[in-house]
Order: C-alpha cells, then structure tokens, then sequence
C-alpha cells in the first residue's frame, strides 16, 4: 500500500490549476510557483471502536509559494487559486477521492483552516491552509 501522503499528492495532482510537476512532499524551495503537502502532527484516529479498529485521519498543510507584491491584481490572483482550491476540495465526491487511496476508504475530507500567507519576503509568499482526510483503512 503507497503511503498517505503519495496517494493525497495523487488526487490533489487532479486539481486543475496546479502547475504540471510542481507539487512536493514535506518540501517547499523559495521559488515561485511551487505547492507542498506536509503532514500534520495528529492522532493517527479519528474515531475508535471497541473492536480495535476505527477512523483514521491524515491531517496536512498544502501550500504553496507565490509571487508577492503590493500589486493587486497579483494578490487578487493568489487568493482566487486558494478560494478555488476550496471549492474544489468541498464539492469533491469521496468515490473520486478513493481512486487515488489505494484500497483505503475516504469517509470525508475537511478544511480545517482557510488559506493564509504565513510568510513573505519582498518577492515570495508562503500560502498555505490545514487540511483533514478521514478515512477507512
């Protein structure tokens, strides 16, 4: 079985506007434009039952580092690709999501935090929102 966090960069390769290749795993450089998933510290359940078995959940930022700067339409752009983002990520259907779980099962996956600009220099800015994925192993 791939781990979680290959198949999660699989189905968020899927997203329309992300630039081809441009997605890493626990590494972002300080160029424009790149994405990044990074795993979240978290209890690997969501839910327990009293057989032993349960929910799980993978919990991770995607971010991403953008061009920055006081000029409007490149902000306006920044926040569009986020808000778009999210309404790709809500109106997903967890059977789309479960071809790229590699025999897991997709219960939900959430937003847990809306995109912010968590760092910026005077060219760049690192982006990046919280995300959960609870799934049937």
């Amino acid at each position: 079985m791939k781990p979680i966090i290959e198949c999660v960069r699989d189905f968020i390769m899927t997203f329309p506007e992300l630039k081809d290749g441009a997605l890493m795993i626990d590494y972002l450089s300080t160029d424009a434009t790149e994405y990044v998933i990074e795993s979240v510290p978290c209890d690997p359940f969501y839910k327990r039952y009293t057989d032993g078995g349960g929910l799980r959940q993978f919990q991770f930022l995607f971010a991403s580092r953008e061009v920055y700067s006081a000029d409007i339409s490149q902000l306006t752009e920044n926040s569009t690709f986020y808000e778009n983002f999210k309404d790709w990520i809500l109106h997903t259907q967890t059977d789309v999501l479960n071809q790229f779980l590699d025999g897991r099962t997709a219960a939900f996956i959430e937003i847990q935090q809306n995109d912010y600009v968590f760092d910026s220099d005077a060219d760049t800015a690192r982006y990046q929102m919280q995300l959960n994925l609870v799934y049937q192993d």
